[in-house]
């Protein structure tokens, strides 16, 4: 029967439009213990690189195209658009975490060329050759406490995920107080010493001239840890600002 709610709920969270202003219980699990909200799931890419799509907590992650690479530590792209609905307990605890995978493509300038043939013919060889620099990633993050809600979810409007440098994650809930207390740059300033720079790659031939910084870039990425969202929870910790339980 526990799995049958789940199964409903789930399926609510899905049908649930950016248009929701905070979030919408789950149907068949909207009390006790396993109260749970459907949270509405946003992302924000501050790199020259696409974000292609993952999911976080069960909710759909939405594709979001990076920035143009003069733009970088200038702008960000990103917000306003939802494909899904993450399961979210209603009470924020201590330790607290959630699953989440993404997938990069990490050169969007560098496209195949096309052939002189009638349709929509790509060179297979060359997008064989790009495609095996696309990047999967999958963790288990903490979640950071909802600001001025005490430790309830229902009061906040999304999880937003901000895709920083390096691999580094960092999670908001489009309240008020975020919008006018950013620590997004600071971060992103951080994340961004985490590892070596990506090489400009927009044709054939800058990828046979930096093919073995290509390679070299891919394989550090696989093994640089997650450690923005983990070492500002520490910060919340250190500082005292951690929620304290609204006793509802």
């Amino acid at each position: 029967m526990q799995k049958k709610w789940l199964g409903l709920a789930l399926l609510a969270a899905l049908q649930l439009t950016s248009c929701a202003n905070r979030f919408e219980p789950f149907v068949g699990i909207t009390s006790g213990k396993n109260r749970m909200y459907a949270a509405p799931v946003e992302a924000i890419e501050y790199n020259y690189e696409n974000m292609a799509g993952g999911s976080i907590g069960g909710g759909c992650i939405p594709d979001t195209p990076g920035i143009d690479d003069y733009d970088v530590g200038k702008m960000r792209y990103g917000g306003g658009s939802t494909c899904g609905a993450a399961a979210l307990q209603a009470k924020w605890t201590p330790g607290m975490t959630m699953h989440i995978s993404w997938k990069v493509l990490p050169y969007p300038g560098w496209q195949a060329r096309g052939l002189d043939l009638p349709g929509m013919n790509l060179d297979h060889n060359e997008v064989n050759i790009i495609k095996q620099y696309d990047e999967y990633y999958s963790t288990d993050i903490p979640l950071p406490p909802p600001p001025s809600a005490g430790d309830d979810f229902g009061k906040v409007d999304n999880i937003t995920v901000h895709f920083l440098p390096c691999n580094q994650i960092f999670i908001t809930y489009g309240t008020i107080e975020e919008g006018r207390n950013p620590v997004h740059w600071k971060l992103f300033a951080e994340s961004q010493k985490l590892c070596t720079p990506r090489p400009s790659i927009k044709s054939m031939a800058d990828y046979r001239k930096n093919k073995a910084k290509l390679d070299a870039v891919k394989a550090e990425r696989k093994t640089i840890p997650q450690v923005i969202l983990p070492r500002y929870i520490k910060q919340l910790e250190a500082e005292g600002k951690l929620p304290v339980s609204s006793q509802k």
